[in-house]
């Protein structure tokens, strides 16, 4: 009812044919998102399972963690800002704490969703992150600013090269030769780099160079082990976080 009472309001009576269309779309589909979000706000705030007891384990030291009521938190989602109560625990020992929730949801130590996450993963893999913000803000309708593309690249990043150091692919055995190849060509010089050279003076000459290259026997590619490269190694850890998100649920 919100959001057709939204649509009247943008349209109005009449004709619609001189309507800004793009206009109205983008009001709707923010319109749309924004009651979306309040009403997975209201339905997560509604649960209060979190709360698992007096003390919990801290995950850092092991010791007793004890509740500290509830602290809320805002979350950049797809649908829009969200801000979630969740049940807090500190750890004397460690002087730190914990929403146990957090880890459920995927937002541990972030304030982006899993969902932004991997928006943001895919654009600045391929874009400057000043870049994936503006995509991020104009396709998406998301906030990221380029500070916080750039720490979540990283930190994306660093999951990915711990992720290739645990989840190495096998690799094939090297081509059992291999050949050094020399070669010498000219490259012409202008007339000042040689001038006062004898027999070379006034006259553009050529300068040996001698190039390298080595050559494998059998030709690379196909089945050759090698870590994936930026955007492969993104799309397998991505993969594998949606696989075990989704094992928890079942």
């Amino acid at each position: 009812m919100e959001v057709t009472a939204e649509i009247e309001a943008l349209v109005g009576p009449g004709c619609v044919d001189g309507l800004d269309f793009e206009a109205i779309e983008t009001a709707v589909r923010r319109k749309a998102l924004a009651v979306a979000a309040r009403a997975v706000e209201r339905r997560l705030n509604a649960d209060t399972f979190d709360h698992a007891g007096p003390s919990l384990p801290c995950p850092g030291c092991g010791n007793a963690a004890r509740y500290a009521g509830r602290h809320d938190k805002t979350f950049t989602s797809v649908l829009g800002e969200l801000r979630l109560s969740r049940a807090y625990y500190h750890c004397d020992g460690c002087q730190a704490g914990f929403c146990p929730r957090d880890r459920a949801l995927g937002v541990e130590d972030t304030s982006l969703s899993p969902a932004v996450i991997r928006m943001t993963g895919k654009t600045a893999a391929m874009v400057s992150f000043a870049e994936s913000s503006e995509l991020l803000s104009e396709l998406a309708g998301v906030a990221v600013d380029a500070k916080q593309v750039e720490r979540t690249a990283e930190a994306l990043g660093r999951e990915i090269a711990e992720d290739e150091r645990n989840v190495v692919e096998p690799a094939t055995p090297g081509a059992p030769t291999m050949y050094l190849g020399m070669d010498g060509t000219g490259v012409p010089m202008r007339g000042l780099r040689v001038a006062g050279a004898a027999g070379q003076a006034g006259r553009r000459q050529r300068q040996d160079a001698r190039g390298q290259a080595r050559h494998g026997l059998e030709r690379r590619g196909e089945g050759q082990g090698r870590h994936p490269r930026a955007r492969r190694g993104l799309r397998q850890l991505l993969g594998r976080h949606r696989e075990r998100r989704h094992a928890g649920h079942r």
